[in-house]
């Protein structure tokens, strides 16, 4: 179930249902949804698809090498310690775990970077654009 804590009747429902659960001794999950739009979620997948397409690579290369560790290594790659020896090591953040100002930014350095590769992507606002990069991506969805 999903309550958004900002509203008092979510909170009182919240914490009913969670007092329900302690007593019954269930075995449960909490965590913390994050806000961003789905929107910006779709619009981020087919700018990547779209780059993919576009010079040959998977989805989820292009997502990994050039959108998180090329264009947003600052956003993404942080440094984790083994819990077992402590030592150090890298790793990479999911996009699910950026805000959406992260992720605005996050986006708008991918779109330089698409760019500076000679292939524009359009703004979250030129619609007719975006509609067709879908409909040449149902095209290519086999090798994404």
């Amino acid at each position: 179930m999903k309550y958004d804590l900002n509203k008092a009747l979510d909170v009182d429902k919240f914490k009913r249902y969670s007092s329900q659960l302690v007593s019954s001794g269930a075995f449960v999950e909490l965590r913390k949804i994050n806000q961003r739009s789905n929107q910006q979620n779709r619009y981020l997948h087919l700018i990547l698809s779209w780059f993919a397409s576009n010079f040959g690579y998977t989805l989820e290369y292009t997502k990994q090498q050039f959108f998180k560790i090329d264009c947003n290594e600052s956003l993404f790659v942080i440094q984790r310690t083994n819990h077992k020896d402590q030592s150090k090591y890298k790793d990479i953040r999911s996009t699910s775990e950026l805000t959406t100002g992260e992720m605005t930014t996050a986006i708008e350095r991918f779109r330089h970077f698409s760019a500076d590769n000679d292939l524009y992507i359009p703004e979250p606002n030129e619609i007719d654009y975006l509609k067709q990069i879908e409909i040449e991506l149902e095209l290519y969805k086999q090798y994404l």
